[in-house]
Protein backbone atom coordinates (compact mmCIF):
# COMPACT_ATOMS: atom_id res chain seq x y z
CA UNK A 1 0.00 0.00 0.00
CA UNK A 2 1.10 3.72 0.22
CA UNK A 3 0.96 4.64 -3.82
CA UNK A 4 -2.04 6.36 -5.34
CA UNK A 5 -3.44 3.26 -7.54
CA UNK A 6 -6.03 5.30 -9.19
CA UNK A 7 -3.16 7.48 -10.66
CA UNK A 8 -3.02 11.51 -10.31
CA UNK A 9 -4.13 12.80 -14.00
CA UNK A 10 -8.15 14.13 -13.99
CA UNK A 11 -10.49 12.86 -16.77
CA UNK A 12 -9.87 13.80 -19.72
CA UNK A 13 -13.92 13.04 -21.47
CA UNK A 14 -15.98 14.03 -18.44
CA UNK A 15 -17.75 10.61 -18.86
CA UNK A 16 -15.23 7.90 -17.67
CA UNK A 17 -14.31 7.79 -14.47
CA UNK A 18 -11.71 6.56 -11.88
CA UNK A 19 -12.95 3.96 -9.55
CA UNK A 20 -11.44 2.43 -6.26
CA UNK A 21 -13.30 -0.67 -6.05
CA UNK A 22 -12.68 -2.17 -2.58
CA UNK A 23 -12.89 -6.14 -2.85
CA UNK A 24 -12.60 -6.38 -6.39
CA UNK A 25 -11.32 -10.12 -6.08
CA UNK A 26 -14.82 -11.54 -4.09
CA UNK A 27 -17.71 -12.82 -5.32
CA UNK A 28 -19.22 -9.57 -6.40
CA UNK A 29 -16.55 -7.23 -6.96
CA UNK A 30 -15.10 -9.72 -9.31
CA UNK A 31 -18.20 -9.15 -11.33
CA UNK A 32 -18.65 -5.67 -11.08
CA UNK A 33 -15.48 -4.57 -11.98
CA UNK A 34 -15.24 -5.95 -15.74
CA UNK A 35 -19.10 -4.38 -15.81
CA UNK A 36 -17.52 -0.87 -15.07
CA UNK A 37 -14.51 -1.69 -17.52
CA UNK A 38 -17.23 -2.16 -20.18
CA UNK A 39 -18.75 0.81 -19.57
CA UNK A 40 -15.46 2.60 -19.89
CA UNK A 41 -13.82 3.15 -16.70
CA UNK A 42 -10.73 2.87 -15.16
CA UNK A 43 -10.81 0.45 -12.60
CA UNK A 44 -8.36 0.24 -9.99
CA UNK A 45 -8.80 -2.71 -6.87
CA UNK A 46 -8.05 -2.97 -3.32
CA UNK A 47 -8.88 -6.38 -1.65
CA UNK A 48 -7.31 -8.47 1.51
CA UNK A 49 -7.04 -11.28 -0.89
CA UNK A 50 -8.52 -14.07 2.13
CA UNK A 51 -10.44 -15.61 -0.77
CA UNK A 52 -8.26 -15.38 -3.00
CA UNK A 53 -8.07 -18.98 -3.96
CA UNK A 54 -11.74 -19.75 -3.75
CA UNK A 55 -12.70 -18.89 -7.18
CA UNK A 56 -15.15 -20.23 -9.57
CA UNK A 57 -13.70 -18.86 -12.98
CA UNK A 58 -10.73 -16.82 -14.13
CA UNK A 59 -10.78 -13.47 -12.29
CA UNK A 60 -11.03 -10.29 -14.33
CA UNK A 61 -7.95 -8.48 -15.25
CA UNK A 62 -7.90 -5.43 -12.72
CA UNK A 63 -4.71 -3.85 -11.57
CA UNK A 64 -5.20 -3.78 -7.96
CA UNK A 65 -3.32 -3.71 -4.74
CA UNK A 66 -3.58 -5.83 -1.30
CA UNK A 67 -4.57 -3.80 1.61
CA UNK A 68 -7.32 -4.05 4.50
CA UNK A 69 -9.72 -1.66 4.42
CA UNK A 70 -9.77 -0.82 8.03
CA UNK A 71 -7.01 1.26 7.83
CA UNK A 72 -6.72 2.78 4.35
CA UNK A 73 -4.09 4.65 3.50
CA UNK A 74 -5.07 8.17 2.01
CA UNK A 75 -2.72 7.87 -0.56
CA UNK A 76 -4.52 5.17 -2.18
CA UNK A 77 -7.99 7.64 -3.05
CA UNK A 78 -5.66 10.16 -4.75
CA UNK A 79 -6.93 10.35 -7.94
CA UNK A 80 -9.71 8.35 -7.61
CA UNK A 81 -13.52 10.12 -8.96
CA UNK A 82 -15.41 6.95 -7.15
CA UNK A 83 -15.20 4.55 -4.24
CA UNK A 84 -17.21 1.80 -5.12
CA UNK A 85 -17.09 0.01 -1.47
CA UNK A 86 -17.73 -4.22 -2.04
CA UNK A 87 -15.37 -5.30 0.32
CA UNK A 88 -17.14 -7.33 3.04
CA UNK A 89 -17.19 -10.77 4.72
CA UNK A 90 -20.18 -12.13 3.48
CA UNK A 91 -21.61 -15.65 4.83
CA UNK A 92 -22.89 -16.40 8.38
CA UNK A 93 -20.48 -19.32 9.35
CA UNK A 94 -17.89 -16.77 9.06
CA UNK A 95 -19.72 -13.98 10.93
CA UNK A 96 -19.81 -16.21 13.79
CA UNK A 97 -16.85 -17.03 14.21
CA UNK A 98 -15.51 -13.77 14.04
CA UNK A 99 -18.24 -11.49 14.87
CA UNK A 100 -16.30 -8.29 15.55
CA UNK A 101 -13.84 -8.81 12.62
CA UNK A 102 -16.92 -9.45 10.43
CA UNK A 103 -18.71 -6.15 11.36
CA UNK A 104 -14.97 -3.96 11.39
CA UNK A 105 -15.01 -4.93 7.77
CA UNK A 106 -18.91 -4.78 6.54
CA UNK A 107 -19.95 -1.55 8.06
Amino acid sequence: MGRAICGTDSRSDGIAVKVLLTGHLGYIGSVMGPMLQGAGHVVMGIDAGYFEHCTLYEPASIPGTRGDVREPELELFRGCDAVVHLAALSNDPLGNLNAELTREINH
